[in-house]
């Protein structure tokens, strides 16, 4: 399947990716608090997304914990780095291009059949971005300090994920 090709030429191909990103994030107008970060860092991070993206893409159930715990705390690490909420969102954005230009560059879409694939490909790798950027502003918002009491009272995560899942299922 179409798929899996996409997601090997994404994970064999996560350092030249994570090159790429850095250079966007690094030059980008609106992701300027990146500019203070040093580039291993912001290597690191990204690698490993694209290095586990075939295992979160494809993993079916939008109400995945792990998924959500992950990008809750890095929504908790971002804003205690002091970065804007609106830079980490659109760093999350610009994994996502830098991803999928990767993709269309490496000409796998080669038919008809292929592109129709390739769109739902797409809509897998959209649904799964839009699913980080929800928990990376669950976890910035909840650095607050009246956040961090309702942690304390209420099973953060467990509401976190009912909410993107009422949100991607419609039952």
């Amino acid at each position: 399947m179409l798929y899996e090709k996409f997601i090997l030429l994404v994970e064999d191909h996560a350092e030249a990716l994570t090159k790429e990103w850095i250079k966007e994030i690094k030059t980008n107008p609106s992701t300027v608090g990146y500019r203070k970060l040093d580039d291993a860092i912001l290597g690191a991070r990204i690698y490993y997304v694209y290095r586990r993206l075939g295992e979160w893409v494809m993993n079916a159930d939008p109400s995945d914990p792990k998924t959500a715990e992950h990008f809750i705390k890095l929504g908790r690490e971002r804003a205690n780095e002091k970065l804007k909420n609106s830079e980490v969102i659109y760093a999350l954005i610009l994994a996502r291009v830098v991803l999928w230009r990767y993709i269309v560059d490496h000409g796998i879409i080669a038919s008809t059949i292929d592109l129709h694939q390739s769109l739902e490909f797409y809509q897998k790798i959209n649904n799964f971005f839009d699913k980080a950027t929800y928990f990376v502003a669950v976890g910035f918002e909840s650095v607050s300090r009246d956040e961090q009491e309702k942690l304390k009272k209420e099973d953060f995560v467990e509401k976190a994920v009912k909410g993107v899942t009422n949100w991607f299922i419609k039952k």
